[in-house]
């Protein structure tokens, strides 16, 4: 296993405990990691979503959880690269959203892979070329 980040899917699955396959992966990599990596993206959809639910409680319960791990803000040079993934995926007829485009923009300048559960968007970003790894948390 190789030091990876998660997208929001992976860690929203992971934070839930409802996919055993996700909870397992999850486990393996911490048990080598001890910590897990995510960017502030992630951050803020989640954190989007519970307000969203008025979750006051999974909403306290997981900024303690953040603040545990890595949290990656992008960088200016992260944007640049988000846009030119969107507008090529957009001539190639994909329509992606700029936050999928920032953490796999992310991923890339880090050189490490995405754990996502959204590969069909990801496998999008990838048509752009770009060189993202993508591991799938969701198969066994």
């Amino acid at each position: 296993m190789v030091r990876s980040h998660l997208d929001t899917d992976i860690l929203s699955e992971y934070l839930k405990g409802h996919d055993q396959t996700v909870i397992g992966h999850a486990a393996r990599y911490a048990l080598q990691f001890r910590i897990f990596t995510f960017t502030s993206v992630t951050v803020y959809e989640i954190v989007y979503g519970l307000e969203l639910k008025t979750a006051s409680g999974q909403l306290k319960k997981v900024l303690a959880w953040f603040s545990q791990n890595e949290q990656i803000t992008p960088a200016s040079v992260d944007y640049l690269a988000a846009a030119t993934i969107k507008a090529t995926a957009r001539k190639q007829g994909s329509h992606l959203e700029l936050p999928d485009c920032l953490i796999a923009a992310i991923a890339v300048r880090l050189r490490i892979p995405l754990v996502t559960g959204n590969t069909s968007d990801f496998k999008a970003i990838q048509k752009t070329g770009i060189e993202l790894t993508i591991q799938n948390w969701r198969e066994p």
